[in-house]
Formats: structure tokens, sequence, C-alpha cells
């Protein structure tokens, strides 16, 4: 496990690198900043998908839900699992994302965009079928988006799983208490 920098040290070397204090010293900005610019450049990125956003914030929490699942990022997946509630999103559409086409709680474009998030994580492309359903709801701006927003996601989970961070005190954690299948054998 990459050790987690003491929490003054996170913050002082944070503020140093001009990393937003919206982001706080938590556990996965406590192993990143072992590296100030690459936190730094990952925490701008993250900053303007997160803040200064043009997609729903739903469409968003989705994409990082299903990412967090099917790279079986507890950390992810428990920390964002407490922003779509914060987000007044039911359980029926947090835990969906587990399995995505079983869910009714979704519409066709709610799959679209889990289907985005899949392929991405799959095979770094996004099918023709699921394109055109996004590009019926979507501009292009938001569309840009949607596709950086799958990867900044994916980046952070293979981090926080290669690093083994642990998650933060009050992070929920798996539901159910059950872990998914490996990554490329989540469906």
């Amino acid at each position: 496990m990459l050790p987690l920098l003491p929490m003054d040290e996170t913050i002082r070397l944070a503020k140093e690198a001009g990393i937003d204090g919206r982001f706080g010293p938590n556990n996965i900005l406590r192993g990143m900043i072992h590296n100030p610019s690459a936190a730094a450049a990952f925490y701008r990125l993250l900053k303007v998908l997160a803040f200064e956003n043009k997609v729903n914030a739903r469409f968003r929490e989705l994409i990082i839900l299903r990412t967090g699942w099917r790279a079986g990022s507890e950390y992810m997946f428990g920390q964002h699992v407490r922003l779509s509630r914060e987000l007044n999103m039911s359980d029926e559409e947090i835990l969906g994302v587990r399995d995505p086409d079983h869910c009714e709680a979704y519409s066709e474009l709610d799959r679209a965009v889990l289907h985005l998030a899949d392929e991405l994580h799959e095979d770094a492309a996004v099918s023709p079928a699921t394109w055109a359903v996004l590009e019926k709801s979507f501009k292009h701006d938001e569309l840009v988006e949607l596709l950086l927003g799958a990867g900044l996601w994916r980046m952070a989970a293979g981090f926080l799983n290669g690093a083994e961070v642990p998650l933060d005190a009050g992070i929920p954690r798996w539901p159910e208490g059950t872990a998914p299948p490996r990554a490329r054998d989540a469906g």
C-alpha cells in the first residue's frame, strides 16, 4: 500500500500545489499528494468535471458508480453512494449500476450513459448504437464531459486500487457486504 501522508503535510502540500480547498484532505489526496504536480493536474480536471460541469450531476454519478463497481474500487463506489444520496438519487438508481439492464428505474438515456462507461472501460471506444442515443440528448460540450469523466474516474479507480487507498471514515462499504466480480467478469 502507498502510505498516506499525515493530514498537516497533505494540507500544506495541497495548498502549495494550488489544489482547491473543497477537496479536503481525504485519503485519495493523502496518497496522491506524494506527487504534488500530478495530484494538482488530477484535481484541476476533477474540479472542472465536478463543479464547472454542463452535464447533469446525476449522469456523472451514474458513470462514477458504474466505473467504481466495474473496476472493483470500494473507495470510489462508497464515496459516490454517499454523494448520490445527497443528490436525492434512490437506492434503486444507485445500486442499479450493478446490473443496469435490469434496473427498472433507468431510462434508455440512463442505460446509454452506463453503456458509455462500460464500453470505455472495456474497449476505450463507444459503440455507434450507444453514441446514437447519447447524441440525441447531449450537446457536444456535454459529450466531451461524459467521455473525459468516464476516463478520469477509470484512472482514479486504478490509482485507488493500485495504491490500496483505505476508505475514509464514514464511507459506506460494498452494499450487502458483497464486492463485485472481478472487473473483467462484471456484467
